[in-house]
């Protein structure tokens, strides 16, 4: 959502937090789509290039290889 909206709306880093004795419940939306599904945004001046879900999952896996963590859409500013 972050690349289709031009930054309006941006990702959130998150993580679990352990030792909650609370049960959690999760849920997956927005879940990983076809490999070749084009993301980009129509807004005027986009921010980032137009791309698919692929080669952002394997810009993903190569920056945790590199780094040790995902770089992010930073990858694909225009």
């Amino acid at each position: 959502m972050q690349a289709v909206s031009n930054d309006m709306y941006i990702s959130a880093k998150h993580q679990v937090v352990g030792g909650v004795k609370e049960e959690r419940f999760s849920v997956a939306y927005f879940y990983n789509p076809r490999k070749d599904a084009v993301i980009e945004s129509h807004m005027k001046r986009a921010v980032y290039r137009k791309f698919t879900f692929g080669e952002y999952r394997e810009q993903i896996e190569k920056d945790v290889k590199e780094t040790g963590d995902k770089v992010g859409l930073s990858r694909f500013l225009l």
